[in-house]
């Protein structure tokens, strides 16, 4: 087991383009699992594979354990790394593909049907051992590709949206079962992936990247409850965060939040998160409230200024849950000119701001219908409209 540090790394490819990675500092423990996560092109995967010596470091120290690697080649770095696509041999049953790196350096064979049955065992591939990858199902392939990992026993284990090609029920269960071989190995983990569910579902701390830049590291909670700046915000959820523009109104003891015809009075306790708001009236921020910040009237007890009627454009009936989809007449939030969840190639309107509230399935909302929302505002974020840092 070991350390992976990052010491103001970039990664570079045109020496007159943008950096793929830009001055990245970041402490990976020994033991650690430490998921990447963010949209396609954010650097991520550049970053993984520097720790591989897939691509070489540009600028900056990238150390393993306390051995500079810079330079070091993948075959000396006592890495192992799950990709995507699986990438086993055709030709090589289970057992084969599993042991063949032990094969290569020559570990004796008794060691070698030992470690291999033990990653097998752990895996629940036993009975599968004498088959041919063609005959596997994909979360199969996916266990030997990671038993052929595991056999190794490396300081370091890379994974590289290994999950991506699993339908969603085999998602959720390979999730779980990452997580108790990582539990049971002890072995620190790097894993990237463009699905924040699995980032908050699986990582220790979760590192969120844009545009080859850090944008926050912490735990899970620490991400959804307390956004270091707008992207964070906006990415972390599923559904996401609705980010409102509101002008501030009321009084610094008693502010409000107007927007698209709505006013909200704003909880205390909020202000007391985000003293700023206080120094803002009259000026124009970002609020954010988490779908599950609506309740639809008879499930919550706020005061009425604390309360708003929509017009739903659609009800999405899921079960236990309901999404209500509101469009409202403000422009969205923006962020270096684009709005801040989208991606390239999104067509996405500035012209007006989609929210999404979350209430109990037990209410039956049809699209069209005009309804009473409570908001609970003590739980709502505000963020600074030019910077995107929250106003604490």
């Amino acid at each position: 087991m070991a350390e992976v540090t990052f010491r103001s790394v970039s990664k570079q490819y045109d020496g007159d383009g943008p950096k793929a990675v830009d001055s990245l500092d970041l402490d990976i423990k020994d033991g650690e699992f430490m998921v990447l996560v963010g949209p396609s092109g954010c650097g991520k995967s550049t970053a993984l594979r520097m720790i591989a010596g897939l691509e070489e470091v540009t600028d900056g120290e990238l150390l393993i354990g306390d051995r500079l690697v810079n330079n070091v080649p993948p075959g000396d770095r006592d890495i192992a790394m799950v990709f995507q696509n699986y990438a086993l041999y055709p030709h090589m049953t289970v057992r084969e593909n599993i042991s063949f790196a032990l094969e290569v350096a020559k570990v004796k064979k008794a060691e070698i049907k030992a470690r291999t049955e033990e990653a097998a065992e752990m895996l629940g591939l036993m009975d599968y051992l004498d088959r041919l990858p063609k005959a596997l199902s994909g979360g199969q392939r996916q266990r030997v590709a990671m038993g052929r990992a595991i056999v190794r026993s490396p300081q370091v284990f890379l994974m590289d949206e290994p999950l991506s090609n699993l339908d969603a029920k085999l998602r959720v269960q390979m999730r779980s079962e990452i997580i108790q071989i990582q539990r049971r190995l002890d072995t620190t983990m790097v894993y990237v992936t463009h699905d924040q569910i699995e980032a908050m579902t699986m990582g220790h701390r979760v590192a969120v990247m844009r545009l080859g830049v850090l944008q926050q590291v912490a735990d899970p909670q620490e991400l959804y409850q307390r956004p270091a700046n707008l992207f964070v915000a906006a990415f972390i959820g599923s559904p996401a965060m609705n980010l409102i523009n509101v002008t501030l109104g009321g009084t610094a003891e008693r502010p409000t939040a107007s927007f698209a015809g709505h006013t909200l009075a704003i909880d205390p306790r909020a202000v007391e998160r985000y003293p700023q708001v206080a120094d803002r009236i009259g000026s124009s921020v970002v609020l954010g409230l988490r779908p599950e910040h609506f309740s639809i009237e008879g499930d919550f007890d706020l005061p009425a200024d604390q309360t708003v009627e929509f017009e739903i454009d659609l009800a999405e009936a899921m079960g236990a849950e309901a999404h209500l989809h509101i469009t409202l007449d403000v422009p969205v939030v923006e962020l270096d000119g684009a709005p801040v969840i989208a991606e390239d190639g999104d067509d996405v309107s500035t012209s007006t701001t989609s929210v999404i509230a979350r209430i109990d399935g037990i209410h039956f909302v049809r699209s069209g219908e005009v309804v009473k929302l409570g908001v609970k505002t003590h739980l709502a974020h505000f963020f600074d409209l030019d910077t995107g840092l929250p106003l604490n």
